[in-house]
């Protein structure tokens, strides 16, 4: 196999967490002990795969994360984002730099900033002396509390799960040997306030990841201008969560957008932007 290809697909495996699904199921099984008020079984932490075997069999098999979100999430793994839309964060990095695509690569909604980690580590291999930067734009605090009907059955605001400072992203991109303040730009705050003056002298890669309809129209009304023609649009909840296919069905009606969309697995989706 080509070195360059067996170490990115090891990037993608440590950065979805693939090799720290037991550790997931060991917090959960803590977490349901101490919940049920029930004692902890040491032998069960040390050898989770006692009673989860079946839970790991499904989990190998789901590679696209469709199922155990909480399994996964106690893992914490630096990204949720599955096999296929890591693939199509590498895919669209090297149609960019192949047809040299001007523009920088923006993720909103880094959440522990795996995607941005892989994105800065790939642009640093296939293209080490451009200077395209990596944007993360994160509130670092959680999401917004929202008062849109379409985001009511998901009060995601009390979720600290979905939390990570600022420092805490910082500190993951150098555990991968990256210097956060080289060619990374971190944007914190909620969308509101954080995207409406920002400017990034073009993007060639615009990922939204912002789960809630308010959210995904903060994105996508703040930041789809500054998206080159030909570059690429990602939503990652579309398929997932019924606000986010709202938000964007909506801006792209509202604009007139008729790009074709395509379908990256259960839930992600992409369209490249014509003019």
């Amino acid at each position: 196999m080509d070195p360059n290809l067996k170490y990115i697909n090891l990037l993608k495996q440590v950065i979805t967490g693939q090799f720290a699904r037991e550790n997931g199921l060991r917090v959960k099984y803590l977490i349901d002990c101490f919940d049920t008020s029930q004692p902890y079984d040491l032998a069960k932490v040390i050898d989770v795969r006692t009673d989860s075997i079946n839970v790991l069999y499904g989990i190998k098999a789901d590679a696209d994360e469709q199922e155990f979100y909480k399994e996964r999430l106690l893992g914490f793994p630096y990204s949720m984002l599955g096999h296929a839309r890591m693939d199509n964060i590498e895919d669209l990095i090297r149609q960019v730099l192949a047809e040299n695509i001007p523009g920088h690569f923006l993720e909103a909604g880094v959440w522990r900033g795996g995607a941005c980690i892989f994105a800065r580590l790939l642009l640093d291999l296939l293209a080490p002396d451009q200077d395209r930067l990596v944007y993360a734009a994160d509130s670092f605090a959680g999401l917004p509390l929202s008062d849109h009907e379409a985001d009511q059955p998901y009060p995601f605001h009390l979720d600290s799960l979905l939390a990570c400072p600022l420092d805490q992203v910082r500190a993951h991109f150098e555990h991968f040997d990256i210097d956060p303040d080289k060619k990374t730009r971190f944007v914190k705050g909620m969308f509101a306030d954080s995207l409406p003056g920002l400017q990034t002298d073009g993007l060639a890669i615009l990922r939204a990841d912002g789960d809630l309809y308010v959210s995904t129209r903060d994105i996508l009304d703040n930041l789809y201008e500054q998206v080159v023609p030909g570059g690429f649009v990602i939503i990652d909840d579309f398929g997932a969560l019924e606000p986010c296919r709202r938000a964007t069905e909506d801006f792209r009606t509202l604009h007139g957008i008729t790009d074709p969309m395509h379908k990256i697995d259960w839930t992600g989706v992409y369209w490249r932007k014509t003019n």
